[in-house]
């Protein structure tokens, strides 16, 4: 089992049983979902989970898509999770939307998700942006100044002093064979026609400010293999989670519960 955070419902909870499996972005951990998971926590059980090669998965090894969605099903499994809604963010929205795929069962996945949430996903094909993001990221020397400039980067709302430190932690933190099996093969594995297209019903949280994987290039390389979906937005930069945790529980509360 991977290693993860699980907030219980409160008692109030009007949908009780549902639970939502959530993860992160590229180089960041399961810690990204600590201030979004109080509010979510009202309504249903909330497990935040480290992908391999990050957060307290540090040292998990298992770098391809297939490997990782492979730990995340082996995980919601021992969980015994039936009715739960996969949430991805950046890299794990591609593995969150192999696993609510064809693709998921043969990847040892016992229940499919009742629903998925995709936030500012990398697309089931090839990343977007060209040689010179991964070449940058690939050379990077991944210290402290890294880390800062890495979540500056990546956020146009200010976070709070803790929240951006537990970032940088976490960036640095990362495995670095974890960091280079991603910029070399995970973002160019095409999964398309193993996992396209995705029947289950979506929502798709673009942020308003984030250059690279807006809703331009949602629409043109994640919408067209998604079968039910919904669009929504918020205005903030790549780092969802982090920057507006109220804004995003609130639409996967309502989306999730209704």
């Amino acid at each position: 089992m991977l290693p993860l955070t699980d907030t219980p419902q409160q008692p109030h909870a009007k949908h009780p049983g549902r639970t939502l499996v959530t993860s992160h972005s590229f180089s960041f951990a399961r810690r990204e979902w600590i201030e979004a998971s109080a509010p979510l926590s009202e309504q249903f059980r909330v497990v935040a989970v480290d992908a391999p090669g990050h957060g307290e998965a540090h040292a998990v090894p298992g770098y391809t898509m297939a490997e990782m969605a492979a730990a995340f099903a082996a995980t919601i499994n021992e969980l015994g999770l039936t009715d739960y809604v996969l949430v991805g963010h950046s890299m794990t929205g591609k593995v969150m939307q192999i696993l609510a795929s064809r693709a998921g069962a043969g990847l040892g996945l016992a229940h499919p998700p009742a629903k998925l949430v995709l936030i500012t996903p990398t697309p089931l094909g090839q990343e977007v942006g060209g040689e010179d993001l991964p070449r940058e990221l690939f050379e990077s020397r991944r210290d402290r100044t890294d880390a800062r400039k890495f979540v500056l980067d990546r956020t146009a709302l200010p976070l709070e002093p803790e929240v951006f430190d537990r970032a940088c932690e976490d960036y640095a933190r990362m495995n670095r064979k974890a960091w280079d099996a991603w910029l070399k093969e995970g973002i160019y594995e095409d999964w398309t026609e193993r996992a396209a297209p995705i029947d289950v019903e979506t929502l798709l949280i673009v942020a308003d400010g984030d250059p690279t994987w807006g809703l331009e290039m949602q629409k043109k390389l994640t919408v067209p293999h998604l079968s039910n979906v919904t669009i929504a937005s918020i205005d903030c930069d790549h780092q969802v989670p982090m920057e507006a945790p109220q804004a995003l529980s609130g639409l996967i509360t309502a989306f999730a519960a209704a």
